[in-house]
């Protein structure tokens, strides 16, 4: 989600607005804005469906983030693809009136009505018409790498270890993009608990009433996000439940009219509603997280044929010009081609690609998409049908593509590479895998995925030199979870004597990564 994904100070100091995804996009692999982390099996199904227990190779994407053998290269590929469009919208100038709107379900709409006409307000109000968010675990959480690096290097080691915690920031919000901005997702998480004991949504305090801000709401959403990045799904379940789909009364700026006065809308942020959708697929209910998103995007396509008709939003009968109501069609449709994304990212992971190319097809058919951007789609629907098997409808769709692009480009020889990939031709997706590395050296994803041709056509030594050169000549960027994991499957493949080349990964990750990596990935026994 790229879209209002801003921390705010509580006096809505806009100087240290951040977006969030920015700052998490540094680490592998997600499905939506660089957040959150399937682990889904991939084209060679070598990929476990277990989050204990990771697969013997995952090859990165063409977006530099993720697989471009498996699932997880066309999630993030189509997700990254909207980034631009969808920040530029959102950024604009557009009242926030048309930002925030959202159609509450009739049940919350007679209680804001209620709120609205009557004296009492909102003390009358039944606990089952409030959100009551609370934290499900007490402490911090700790640094696994810190802790790996005591246990198996010694004390010593540790002075090396220079990354930030919860306490080394100021406790607000500059703090949390500092950390965030780090790597440090864990000392995130810390400090976004105790911003949110300010707010009477500590621990202990589920199902506890409390007051709701944009800023407490937005607070929520980065520590969820946070979560599920480091994949702690079952606080993750446990600290979202209580949100429910955010149709609660508490969750609308009009339940606080001594605040607000009578500005409508929705206090929870789009971005916040489109994590919750897709929340459930994390702990193992994607068809939650799928009827989720069809019901978004319902409310969503109402949203739009109201501004297009000369409504609000809410299809209130308002004076609303011209411009206004086309920025607002305009940015109510990118949010739209988010939600379908969101839904070819759940469709991929329940392995059903009708459903993917059927929206892919859709989203094609969106205004305002660049040549590049519909490449990219395109090229999305012919990988969804290599992961169908239909090399023939593939090559349809990447290699008659790519033939009409005039100049070759990285993705043409990446797309040439994964159809190679299905055939088994390993060498010569390897060819093509190198050549695109000449044009961008600094790829890290492609010198990887050379490294597994290698591994697939027998060098198994030379796959080994070339994943620790890009180790070792640029360890700030290649020290991601894939690559490891391919790094230490690799040694156990090459030698009895595999253990020393873990530990100076594990080294290597104490030195120059924050707190966020998964250990699990150096397959070391603690």
């Amino acid at each position: 989600m790229a879209e209002n994904n801003t921390i705010k100070s509580k006096d809505g100091d806009t100087n240290i607005n951040v977006d969030i995804s920015r700052y998490l996009n540094s680490a592998p692999p997600t499905i939506f804005d660089e957040i959150i982390a399937f682990q889904k099996p991939g084209l060679f199904d070598v990929q476990s469906a277990t989050v204990n227990r990771v697969s013997d190779y995952d090859p990165l994407s063409d977006g530099g983030q993720t697989s471009a053998f498996d699932t997880d290269s066309l999630c993030t590929s189509t997700t990254s693809l909207l980034d631009a469009t969808v920040d530029r919208i959102e950024h604009s100038t557009l009242n926030d009136a048309y930002r925030d709107i959202w159609i509450p379900s009739e049940h919350t709409r007679k209680i804001l009505r209620s709120i609205v006409t009557t004296a009492t307000g909102t003390s009358h109000l039944d606990r089952e018409n409030l959100t009551m968010p609370g934290l499900a675990v007490q402490g911090d959480m700790p640094d696994l790498i810190k802790n790996a690096s005591i246990h198996f290097l010694g004390e010593d080691e540790n002075i090396h270890r220079n990354v930030l915690t919860a306490s080394d920031v100021t406790q607000d919000e500059r703090g949390l993009r500092n950390l965030i901005q780090a790597s440090c997702y864990r000392a995130a998480v810390n400090l976004s608990g105790r911003l949110l004991a300010i707010y009477a949504q500590g621990y202990g305090k589920i199902n506890q009433p409390s007051k709701h801000t944009p800023h407490s709401l937005q607070l929520w959403y980065t520590r969820l996000s946070l979560l599920a990045k480091l994949r702690q799904i079952d606080v993750l379940e446990n600290e979202s439940k209580p949100f429910g789909n955010l149709d609660k009364p508490d969750m609308y700026f009009t339940f606080y009219p001594e605040l607000y006065g009578t500005r409508p809308g929705s206090m929870a942020s789009f971005a916040f509603r489109l994590l919750l959708a897709e929340i459930p697929s994390y702990y193992g209910k994607p068809k939650q997280t799928l009827e989720n998103l069809f019901k978004l995007l319902a409310t969503v396509n109402q949203i739009i044929a109201n501004f297009q008709a000369g409504f609000s939003g809410e299809r209130v009968l308002t004076k609303i010009s011209e411009s206004d109501q086309q920025d607002a069609a305009k940015l109510w449709t990118a949010r739209k081609s988010r939600i379908l994304v969101s839904i070819v990212n759940c469709a991929i992971g329940m392995r059903n690609y009708i459903l993917a190319i059927e929206i892919l097809e859709d989203l094609c058919k969106l205004p305002d998409w660049t040549i590049e951007q519909i490449g990219i789609l395109r090229s999305a629907i012919g990988r969804v049908h290599l992961f169908l098997g239909d090399v023939t409808a593939a090559e349809k769709f990447l290699i008659r593509i790519n033939k009409e692009e005039k100049v070759t480009s990285i993705r043409k020889l990446v797309d040439s590479g994964l159809m190679a990939v299905a055939q088994n031709f390993f060498q010569e997706a390897y060819n093509c895998f190198q050549s695109a590395s000449t044009m961008d050296p600094s790829n890290v994803m492609l010198i990887n995925n050379m490294a597994v041709c290698l591994l697939y056509t027998g060098q198994l030594k030379a796959a080994v030199w070339l994943f620790e050169r890009i180790v070792n000549r640029n360890p700030l960027k290649s020290l991601q979870e894939p690559i490891l994991l391919n790094m230490c499957t690799s040694y156990e493949l090459h030698t009895t004597h595999c253990k020393q080349p873990k530990l100076h990964l594990l080294r290597q990750l104490n030195r120059y990564k924050g707190d966020a990596a998964d250990i699990q990935c150096l397959k070391l026994a603690m």
